[in-house]
């Protein structure tokens, strides 16, 4: 019991409900006609080219380096625009995404990138559905009547919202006001799931199934509902996203004590190639970085 306990403890200090990051990186332009010529650019379609772009890449260093710089674009872009549904997600997606790469060596400073990461998912979301506003400060009863103003079209606004939600929420498991909050990032979650269980291959059953494993039953975990959210984005992904695998093994497996599961697991992100869906070779890349990283820490976490 009491070593049980203890890796609750480890899991929730270490978890950040957070996706790795599809991949970004910043485009200068030299001589454009103005900052406007670039707002319209960027909001028509270019945060979807460098993603696909970086997605693509094979060189995690180089995209890590990277996002800084653009991060402070996106913060410039909705300056100027503080109503764009589009470029409020976007800066939702690239805050969650480049802290939850810093936070195992800057826990403070991810918490702090993650509160700017709520901030805009949450500005999102309300500016894609203004009747949200009267709802999603209020005690949950009237929150979990939300939904009603939300349809099919809103999934990426909602599950950036709720992703980064709970992405700070981890970075205060010490404050009960920050953890009384996590029913209502569930809530949005599993309404995404109800819309579209295949979105980012799955991710939201990834979200889901970090979550089930981390807490503790007490807080609402569930070690066989976790199974279940894994298993499902795993078959919707036909295995391919090799993140699946790493977050099973780190938060599933070690919460049961399976180390026979968790070593397979990492195992098949090693042997995996990259390139398998081409449009998640970043991702694989820094999946592989961590089985291996995982796996040499096998002894000392079981």
């Amino acid at each position: 019991m009491q070593r049980e306990s203890m890796t609750n403890s480890a899991a929730l200090s270490r978890s950040s409900w957070a996706l790795p990051p599809r991949g970004w990186i910043l485009i200068f332009f030299l001589g454009v006609a103005g900052c406007g010529w670039v707002q319209s650019r960027v909001t028509s379609g270019l945060m979807q080219d460098i993603t696909t772009a970086t997605a693509r890449h094979d060189d995690v260093r180089l995209v890590r380096d990277a996002i800084p710089p653009f991060l402070l674009l996106v913060d410039g872009l909705i300056e100027g625009s503080a109503q764009d549904v589009r470029l409020l997600t976007s800066g939702a997606e690239a805050y969650t995404s480049y802290a939850s790469l810093v936070e195992i060596d800057e826990p403070q400073r991810a918490g702090m990138l993650y509160a700017r990461a709520m901030d805009y998912g949450r500005r999102a979301l309300l500016a894609q559905r203004p009747a949200t506003r009267s709802q999603i400060d209020q005690p949950y009863d009237d929150f979990a009547q939300i939904t009603q103003h939300l349809g099919k079209e809103d999934v990426a606004v909602v599950f950036w919202a709720a992703s980064s939600w709970g992405a700070w929420i981890s970075t205060h498991l010490d404050s009960m006001a920050a953890i009384a909050q996590l029913p209502r990032v569930t809530y949005l979650m599993e309404w995404v799931l109800t819309q579209d269980e295949t979105f980012l291959d799955g991710a939201p059953h990834v979200f889901l199934g970090v979550y089930h494993a981390a807490l503790p039953a007490l807080l609402g975990g569930s070690p066989d509902r976790a199974r279940k959210h894994f298993d499902r984005a795993l078959e919707i992904g036909q295995r391919q996203s090799l993140i699946v695998q790493v977050q099973m093994a780190r938060y599933y497996a070690r919460q049961i004590f399976d180390r026979e599961l968790f070593v397979a697991l990492l195992e098949e992100v090693i042997r995996t190639p990259a390139d398998t869906n081409p449009n998640l070779r970043l991702q694989n890349m820094a999946a592989k970085q961590q089985a291996r990283v995982l796996l040499e820490q096998a002894d000392e976490l079981f």
